[in-house]
């Protein structure tokens, strides 16, 4: 089994978004961060609000270099907030290899639209270290029921520091620890999350090397 790179290629941080405001105008979504990120089989985008007023959702729209961009999936929104919300969508439809633009149709509770800036990616996914790892040498998860806990493990010297974080299937992250470099294995305790589905990302140096959603049953 071989475990493939993945590669951050566009981070747009965005604080308005692109339409004519007037002075007393309320921002409908304070949008801080918009992302991607090149899986092995898709590409993930991420997006973080620090206040929502009235918003409906997001449409997640894609374009190919004709820049026509089509409507992928619907994500509602959290109508009113004042603390971060955060929310992330796995695209795996991409019909070849290339350049892709990615944008956020924000839509109000009583229909109005706006949309954030774009942002691209170029995907095509590269092999960790080359493309021929030895069969010992990859990343495997493995949930135990049993001892209520995920087993994560980890390849024989891999020698750079890996960032473990869990979301929520929301979005918002629940738990972020480290795992030193040539360690063989890392256990994540039940005992950190509530019952739920969640997904495990491990990256190094800014590169996303796994994604994996586990489901946490504690009775």
């Amino acid at each position: 089994m071989r475990t493939n790179i993945y590669f951050l290629l566009t981070v747009v941080f965005l604080n308005t978004y692109s339409y004519s405001q007037k002075d007393n105008d309320i921002l409908p979504v304070e949008l801080i961060y918009f992302e991607a990120f090149v899986l092995s089989n898709g590409v993930l985008v991420r997006w973080g609000t620090a206040t929502e007023v009235n918003n409906f959702g997001f449409e997640l729209q894609r374009a190919s270099t004709n820049l026509i961009f089509q409507t992928l999936d619907f994500i509602p929104g959290h109508g009113n907030s004042n603390s971060p919300k955060h929310y992330f969508y796995i695209d795996t439809t991409h019909p070849n290899y290339g350049l892709y633009y990615y944008r956020l149709k924000q839509i109000d509770i009583d229909g109005t639209i706006r949309f954030s800036d774009t942002i691209s990616v170029n995907y095509y996914p590269l092999g960790i270290n080359g493309f021929n790892q030895p069969d010992n040498n990859h990343f495997t998860v493995y949930n135990n029921y049993n001892s209520k806990e995920l087993l994560i493990s980890l390849p024989q010297f891999y020698s750079e520091e890996i960032s473990v974080n869990v979301f929520s299937i929301l979005g918002e992250k629940v738990k972020e620890t480290f795992a030193n470099p040539f360690s063989s294995n890392l256990n994540l305790s039940y005992n950190d999350f509530t019952n739920g589905v969640y997904i495990l990302m491990l990256t190094s140096k800014n590169k996303i090397i796994l994604t994996h959603k586990f489901l946490v049953l504690k009775n």
